[in-house]
């Protein structure tokens, strides 16, 4: 299956979910190294999925799925039958596998919670303005910023803090979205789940 064909399938599924607070495509992280296919926020865990559709390359699984496990509560694999034998070989235990055919999504194996986050890594993935006015720092760059909140706050308050960036940031465009929610996802609706809130519209 195509990568846009499996997003649809999987963001459809996630939608019709009464425990899906948030969906969002293509959400960069790890100073701008890595994009998340697509996130999710679930009964108050932020979930992250890696698509390898029947046309993607398998050979940087291993290093991408390391770089979600510094961020995401949880991590998923969703991919095409092609790589399913190669994905449940790369893919560590706690990481989560979605099987996706033109019949549906099969979760194959389902993924265990990741407490050994990346504290750098979490407060990278959220804005700097919102770094400074939630922290009260005012250091120049991002990576400074970071390092230094990681320094003086507890983990659990960094991670508690970036699960509420999420769900307030793109919470509104997914309960728009899941209001309208008919019996499939469009391309436009990939492509506004795609967007920031401030740029819908515009």
């Amino acid at each position: 299956m195509r990568e846009i064909d499996i997003k649809r399938m999987l963001a459809y599924h996630l939608l019709k979910k009464d425990t899906t607070d948030v969906i969002f495509f293509e959400y960069p992280f790890h100073f701008g190294r890595r994009r998340a296919d697509l996130i999710c926020a679930e009964e108050g865990m932020i979930v992250g999925y890696e698509i390898k559709s029947a046309f993607d390359r398998i050979d940087r699984l291993t290093d991408q799925l390391q770089s979600y496990a510094q961020l995401f509560d949880y991590v998923y694999v969703v991919c095409d039958s092609k790589h399913l034998s190669s994905v449940r070989k790369l893919a560590p235990e706690r990481i989560g596998i979605y099987l996706c055919t033109s019949t549906g999504l099969q979760r194959i194996r389902k993924a265990r919670q990741i407490k050994n986050f990346d504290s750098i890594t979490t407060l990278d993935a959220i804005p700097m303005d919102c770094l400074r006015k939630e922290f009260k720092v005012t250091e120049k760059s991002k990576l400074e910023t970071c390092e230094k909140i990681s320094l003086t706050q507890k983990r659990e308050n960094i991670k508690l803090f970036f699960r509420r960036y999420i769900i307030h940031k793109y919470g509104a465009q997914t309960a728009h979205l899941q209001s309208e929610l008919s019996d499939t996802i469009t391309l436009d609706d990939v492509y506004s789940l795609s967007l920031a809130p401030n740029k819908l519209g515009t």
